[in-house]
Order: C-alpha cells, then structure tokens, then sequence
C-alpha cells in the first residue's frame, strides 16, 4: 500500500490514504459511549464502584448482573476507546501539524479537564453524598475529575505521540498485518499489568483519578490503534482475525464469570498482587481487551459502516454525551429518587432516559459556535 502524503504542516506522521471519516468509527463510539453511560447508571442503583450519586438496591439478582456488567465491562470499554483515538490520531496530526495538533488536542481534552475539576466535586455536593467541607478537603487531595480522567490521559498519549514522531517520522509498512501482532501484544499488556498493579491496584488512589493499574492497556491498545493508522493495518480486520478474536474474548470472558463464581467471597484478591485471582485478571483482562476491541472493530465495519443523517448526529454528539454523562445521570436519578418505587425498576426508567438526555444535550451544544470547537 501507499501512503498518502499529509495535508497540512510536514510532521513525522504518515497515513495510508483512506476515507477522511469512517461511519463505524462514529458507529462504534456511539455505542461505546452509550455502554458507560449504562454503566454508570448500572453503579447508581447497583453495589459496586463509586459514582456521584449512589442508591443501591438489595435485590441480590439485580445486584449480580449490575457486578458482572460493570465488571467485565471495565476489562475493555477504556481501552477500545483508546484504540479508537489511536486510529484517529496519525491522520489529525499529519493534517494539522504538530503545533495544530497539540493546540487542538489542549483545547478538545484540556478543557473539559479543567471544568471537571470543579464540576465534578459540585455535582457529588449537590446530591447530597457528603457535605461539602468533605468534598473539597478530598477534593483538595484528590484533584478527581470523575470519567474526564480520560481525556487528561488521552491528551498525555497524543503529546507523547507528537513528540516521537516530531523527530522520528512514520514510514508505512508494505507488511500484511499479522495475527501474532496481537498476540505479543497482549502479552506485553499482561506482563506490565501485572507489574503496575503491584504497586497500584485495581481502584487505588491517584492524583487526577488517572487510573494508573489500566495504563497497560489503554496505552497498549492506544499504540496499537497508531500503529494500524499508520501501516493501514486493521482496515478492514480480516475475518479469519476477526473470528479467532472474537473465540478468545468470549472464553476470556467465561473463564472471569467463573473466577468471580468460585471467590463470591471476596474479589479484593482480583485488584492486584501475587494472587491466583489477579494474575488470572490480568491475562484474561489483556486478552479480552485486545481480542474484543478488534472483533467489535471487524464487527462494525461489516455490518455499521453506514450512515445516516441521525446516525451522523449522534457520532457528532458521542464524545459530547461522554462528557455532560456525570451531571445528566444524577440529575435524572435524582428527579425520580422521591418515587416510591425499587431501585432495580427506577434502573429501568433512568437508563433510557439519561441517555436520551445526554445525547440530546450534547448534540444541541455542538451547534454552539463557542463549544462546538470543545465538543
């Protein structure tokens, strides 16, 4: 394959040439998007992770599926947003031009950070969780910006990505993309997570909630997603890939149900350490990662790579929705805490309404000259 040259400033970044926008990319964002803002809402009314809000039931099913959703999910949703950047990111660089690149980058995930900083602790206040001379004390400590961790993190790989390729530019491989690939690459995710959650394990504490023991995968999957831009890897998946990956996420996946099954006593074993239970997380977390992120990617570009003027709206809207989630979520629990009725079954009513109102917020602010160039 050849690679195109670059439409704006000369950077290090190369791109094969293809489509400028690619529909199953917006596709896939917007369900992505769409699970963590279930997840969240899965946390509000269910036992487990932390939110800004919290309401749990004591219906033990319900309870089970919120655990299993929220956990399994945490083993992929942050890296396969990270392979998307990834995929995005040589093109925007090789288009705008490192200083383009970085000024856009600042403004896109610098900002939100920032607001977070001090929207975040305001909506936890607000709903009642803890009074407020706890929340800025923690907050002082802290510095938690709630799920915008993601764009701080996202903006720290891009500048890196600048930065390499400023003084070591791109040339695309005349390689075919090879399975094993991914394979060494989930390797590397294993054997490193293993590592950093020794040190910081699942849920521990960070500066900026930077979420430090999934740093292997997401950079991994970041890197990977660079590295398939770049070489045209990946574009499409092939479908002998596509099916392996989609038989090792699917055991993967079995193997963590009955992990979780056989230590319902305890998971604090899973978060890190020489236990069975993390060493087995961390595999089976980088093998899920992987093999999910590029089954979903075949997947989509096979059967969601089209468009249409409301699919377009809400891809626009995706990373909007992403970040207006925490505010909308816990107002809309919120409007519906005074009902008498179980928590499971307000589950139902908020889920589709949260994300109604998410999307629908951030496709009106993306028609905002000012926050348009944000959102």
């Amino acid at each position: 394959m050849s690679a195109s040259r670059p439409d704006g400033p000369r950077t290090g970044a190369t791109v094969v040439a293809r489509p400028a926008r690619r529909p199953y990319l917006d596709n896939l964002k917007v369900v992505l998007v769409s699970a963590v803002i279930l997840g969240h809402v899965f946390i509000t009314y269910g036992d487990i992770g932390s939110w800004a809000y919290r309401e749990p039931s004591d219906n033990q099913a319900f309870l089970i599926v919120a655990a299993l959703v929220v956990s399994l999910g945490s083993f992929f949703a942050m890296g396969l947003f990270f392979l998307i950047a990834g995929l995005l990111t040589p093109r925007s660089l090789a288009k705008k031009g490192t200083a383009g690149f970085l000024r856009d980058r600042i403004v896109r995930l610098g900002v939100p950070f920032l607001a977070y900083l001090v929207l975040y602790p305001l909506v936890v206040w607000l709903a009642g969780e803890e009074a407020w001379s706890a929340v800025a004390s923690d907050q002082l400590l802290e510095w938690t910006p709630g799920p915008l961790w993601f764009v701080l993190v996202l903006l720290i790989y891009s500048g890196g990505y600048a930065w390499w390729r400023a003084g070591r530019p791109a040339r695309g491989s005349q390689a075919a993309f090879r399975p094993r690939v991914l394979v060494w690459l989930g390797v590397a995710i294993a054997a490193s997570t293993v590592v950093v959650r020794l040190v910081f394990p699942i849920n521990s504490d960070q500066i900026f909630s930077l979420h430090l023991w999934q740093w292997p995968q997401c950079l991994g999957l970041f890197a990977l997603g660079v590295v398939c831009a770049e070489n045209g890897w990946a574009d499409p998946v092939p479908s002998r890939v596509r099916r392996g990956c989609g038989f090792v996420a699917l055991l993967g996946l079995l193997v963590m149900v009955a992990a979780f099954a056989a230590s319902s006593d305890s998971v604090e074993p899973f978060a890190g350490g020489w236990h069975w239970q993390a060493l087995l997380t961390a595999g089976c977390e980088a093998a899920i990662a992987v093999a999910l992120s590029i089954w979903l990617l075949g997947h989509f570009q096979r059967r969601h790579d089209r468009s249409s003027p409301l699919r377009a709206a809400l891809g626009r809207a995706a990373f909007g929705a992403y970040v207006v989630q925490v505010p909308v979520v816990v107002a809309v629990a919120l409007l519906l805490a005074p009902a008498p009725l179980a928590p499971e079954v307000k589950f139902l009513i908020v889920a589709p309404l949260a994300w109604t109102a998410c999307f629908g917020l951030a496709w009106h602010l993306t028609r905002l000259p000012g926050v348009r160039r944000v959102l």
